[in-house]
């Protein structure tokens, strides 16, 4: 009698909603490249809150478009729930920005002729579905704007066009919110209640969250601060507080590059 083989196991799901190994991005050629990242190897597991902090020209923008698939690494590979994305095709990328990365940006990036509830369902429609409409209104009742559901984003102050644009992040539960300088066009009050709720997104709702950052009282919000420099990791801090962030930053020089950091 033949025997036939035993299924495989299912494969141990993975904890970290985002990795990178050996993350390289070179720009130009010859004598004129400019390595942008060079070997950064991060992970980052679900439901934490990471800051990414650098001086300009570090990398770190380079990093969250690597991270993004919004460009391929020149080498390296990105994971997202341990699944190998790096050589997908220019579709498959589309889907997986659509799908399973939220972004938050510091312009917002809202429709400015959708009302605020159709913009946190406009990842869904891209993606050819149809929006759970109780999922969408109690993302916007948990951001806070339950009452603003039907105002255009004109009719909005900054920070609540900011609140609609994490709830838009969050509607097609992702693997992974990307923020880039999301308070970056805030005052300091409604900069701290963002901050909060990303927070919040992380600690009730279990949501992984990587943020770019320049503020170190922005990266207070995290768990976690890593440190690029010229490209590299170069260090890591746990528990962070806006004035030890402020003091590393002030010695990036000090700084020595690491080897991979699981934060």
């Amino acid at each position: 009698m033949t025997r036939l083989p035993l299924p495989a196991p299912p494969a141990a799901p993975t904890t970290n909603a985002l990795e990178v190994r050996a993350l390289t991005r070179t720009y130009g050629e010859g004598a004129g490249a400019v390595a942008a990242l060079a070997g950064v190897d991060l992970a980052f597991p679900r439901g934490t809150f990471t800051a990414v902090m650098g001086p300009s020209g570090s990398g770190k923008s380079t990093f969250l478009t690597l991270a993004a698939g919004l460009e391929p690494p020149t080498s390296g590979r990105v994971l997202i729930e341990g699944e190998d994305v790096t050589d997908w095709d220019e579709e498959a990328r589309t889907r997986l920005r659509r799908e399973r990365v939220g972004f938050v940006f510091q312009a917002f990036h809202l429709m400015p002729y959708l009302t605020a509830v159709q913009n946190v369902e406009l990842p869904v429609r891209l993606a050819g579905g149809r929006p759970n409409r109780a999922r969408v209104a109690a993302l916007l009742e948990h951001v806070g704007l339950a009452d603003r559901a039907r105002n255009l984003p004109a009719a909005l102050s900054g920070g609540q066009q900011q609140r609609v644009a994490i709830a838009r992040a969050l509607v097609t539960d992702p693997a992974v919110v990307l923020a880039d300088e999301p308070t970056g066009a805030l005052d300091s009050r409604t900069a701290g209640s963002v901050l909060a709720l990303l927070r919040a997104c992380v600690d009730a709702l279990g949501q992984t969250v990587v943020m770019v950052t320049h503020d170190p009282v922005a990266a207070a919000f995290a768990d976690t601060v890593v440190f690029l420099v010229d490209g590299r990791l170069a260090g890591r801090m746990d528990r962070p507080t806006a004035e030890a962030v402020a003091g590393q930053m002030a010695r990036l020089d000090e700084l020595v590059p690491h080897e991979a950091v699981t934060v």
